[in-house]
């Protein structure tokens, strides 16, 4: 910070250039957002420009051009989840609220915002949702109606403040879906669904401009996908014909694709992308040099000032 230090304090000593706000916050734009907190506490004039929405908005999108990632093994038994930032080397720290979190818990991160899950048993977990820049951790809700709690997801957008979370719950013949809303901050229930999440170590979700996809569950294990949208609206995509073995859900550039393992195939795996609307998949092979590979699932993470609740002061 001993540049931009240096700069804010230029600022400030020469008061024809304090009252020039646009050159304040640029040079506030590029600091990071643990910097940004200690300048907060500077003066109230500095912490009304850095608390604004369009200045959170502004950061955010300028932190993007540097994203660090959350990684955790894809291992049942490995319960350490680590945010990888990369300055002159490699470093990790851990992240706030997300002591002894399954592998299974990291969700997924949207606008500098992570949502994960602390699996208790097999009825009882609780949502979290934690700024790893701010140290901040929402614990939502529990719900007074939820019954065998069951596979999470979050569609998010339009707005960066936005962003609805929906847990699906019920037995083996019945099941039934809720959602949270941060515009609300409370659930409220869609009530039965034909369709519900498959749990399986491979099973993930992953969003694309708010629509969230899971794997959906039949008598031969992963039956389709499941696609809902932040309207609510339910539907379905048929997988590819041929069968694939240990599929998992990535967003590739904007595009909904499967990654498949082929196992005992050698050192190959392919990857599913979807064409278009009419489910229609184009499927690409990748083979790697023989290598022992450790599978390590990853989630991307911009820093962002956003508070945990998505509520922004006007």
């Amino acid at each position: 910070m001993d540049d931009y230090g240096n700069a804010l304090m230029w600022v400030t000593q020469n008061e024809n250039v304090f009252e020039v706000e646009e050159i304040l916050t640029n040079i506030l734009l590029r600091l990071p957002v643990k910097s940004l907190l200690i300048c907060k506490s500077v003066c109230k004039y500095w912490r009304s420009i850095i608390s604004r929405p369009s200045f959170v908005e502004s950061h955010l999108i300028q932190s993007q051009h540097n994203p660090t990632y959350v990684f955790y093994p894809y291992d049942p038994w490995h319960h350490n989840v680590y945010l990888l930032r990369k300055t002159d080397g490699e470093m990790t720290e851990s992240l706030p609220g997300c002591d002894g979190i399954y592998f299974k818990g990291i969700i997924c991160s949207f606008n500098g915002l992570i949502c994960c899950v602390n699996y208790y048993s097999a009825f009882l977990h609780d949502i979290r949702i934690c700024n790893p820049a701010t140290r901040e951790v929402l614990l939502l809700p529990q719900s007074r109606e939820l019954e065998h709690p069951g596979e999470v997801g979050v569609a998010f957008g339009p707005g960066i403040n936005e962003y609805k979370v929906f847990q699906f719950y019920g037995g083996t013949q019945h099941y039934g879906c809720e959602v949270y809303s941060s515009i609300t901050g409370s659930w409220k229930s869609i009530g039965r669904v034909a369709h519900t999440p498959y749990s399986s170590f491979s099973s993930n979700h992953v969003c694309i401009n708010g629509i969230v996809y899971w794997f959906t569950r039949s008598e031969e294990g992963i039956g389709s996908i499941l696609v809902v949208n932040r309207e609510e609206i339910f539907s379905t995509i048929r997988l590819p014909k041929e069968k694939i073995l240990r599929p998992y859900l990535i967003n590739l550039e904007g595009c909904l694709c499967l990654v498949v393992d082929n196992g005992l195939e050698g050192y190959r795996f392919d990857i599913w992308a979807l064409q278009d609307s009419k489910e229609t998949w184009r499927k690409f092979n990748w083979e790697h040099d023989g290598e022992e590979i450790v599978i390590c699932l990853s989630v991307p993470y911009t820093e962002s000032l956003l508070p945990c609740n998505g509520r922004l002061d006007s």
